[in-house]
This record gives structure tokens, sequence and C-alpha cells, in this order.
């Protein structure tokens, strides 16, 4: 009973991907690697972009890049 709570509380954490995710899931993997060389060069966030087309690859990437650059600041800068 309990794996099957903690599998449910599991699957809520994961973001959902649209259809197959490929996309999605390229972008996520490119904005966590910029987000964690960004911490690890400069501890400063830099500010995103306001203009650009929502795709699944941008919506994975800002993502990406938000939880690299959190896993690299307790890293690298504190």
């Amino acid at each position: 009973m309990k794996a099957i709570a903690l599998l449910l509380v599991a699957v809520g954490l994961v973001p959902i991907a649209p259809e197959d995710g490929r996309q999605f899931r390229q972008g996520y993997r490119d904005g966590f690697s910029h987000g964690l060389e960004a911490a690890r060069t400069d501890c400063a966030k830099p500010a995103r972009a306001q203009t650009f087309e929502v795709t699944d690859y941008t919506r994975g990437y800002a993502l990406g890049f938000d939880r690299g650059f959190d896993s690299g600041v307790l890293e690298h800068c504190v």
C-alpha cells in the first residue's frame, strides 16, 4: 500500500511531456546543462528572455534551466 502511495507521489513530481515528449526532454536536458554551467561560472541567475516562441522544447528548456541552476548553486556557490 505504501509503495502505491509513493508511486503516485513520484508520478505527480515528474513534468508531463505532451505526446511522445522528445522535444520537451531534449529542451530539459539542454536547459539543465546550461543552468549548471551558468551557476558554475557566475552565481547570478541570468534574466530569461521574455519574448520567445513557446514550444515543447522551450518549455522543457526553461524548466531544466531553473532546476539545473538551482542544483549548481548548491554545489558551486554556497
